[in-house]
């Protein structure tokens, strides 16, 4: 890839948008084909942060060898796809709350019905559909965010981002704590 073409870019820009789209139906994926949507986009959401992550790591090799070869252009492209592994990594994390989701679905279909159970159904559904829109508002962002520095990356810039700056946004997007694992009774049915 590419890193300083700013065709590049915008097509891994789509990619992003395609990722966003296939997310946000899997939301509405009847619960019986859920299972497989999620494994499916679970797997194109490693694919393609595991394919950001080369980029980056490729083009740093590159520049140790070959630092009188690294443009600026260069520069900001591999700032941009290493943006872009923010929101990526956040929204496969999201994915993997929404299995943790279809597992509590899973557990919680085992109980005996009752309003207690209905309720709690409602509510992990709800938050798993929950969980799958956000996951895929994080890949809009992604998506934005390479289609608007593909626009800029020939640009020049009026002022380079100071360190601080830099540091600042690579650690912005922080994961939450992990909640803790619930652990009760053993479902009777």
């Amino acid at each position: 890839m590419d890193l300083d073409n700013p065709a590049h870019l915008r097509i891994l820009a789509t990619r992003l948008r395609d990722r966003a789209r296939a997310v946000a139906a899997a939301a509405s994926t009847p619960a019986g084909h859920l299972q497989s949507r999620l494994g499916d986009e679970t797997s194109n959401l490693a694919e393609l942060l595991d394919d950001l992550t080369y980029a980056v790591t490729w083009q740093l090799d590159e520049t140790a060898r070959h630092p009188h070869q690294h443009t600026p252009e260069l520069r900001r492209g591999t700032a941009a796809v290493a943006r872009a592994a923010i929101p990526v990594g956040l929204a496969l994390a999201g994915l993997g709350q929404a299995v943790a989701q279809l597992g509590a679905l899973h557990t919680l279909d085992a109980y005996e019905p009752t309003d207690e159970q209905q309720a709690a159904v409602h509510h992990t559904h709800h938050g798993l559909e929950q969980t799958l829109r956000d996951a895929s508002a994080q890949l809009d962002v992604a998506a934005g965010g390479m289609s608007h520095d593909a626009d800029h990356v020939d640009d020049r810039p009026r002022r380079p981002p100071t360190p601080s700056e830099i540091a600042a946004h690579a650690t912005a997007s922080a994961l939450p704590p992990a909640p803790p694992t619930p652990s009760g009774p053993n479902p009777t049915r």
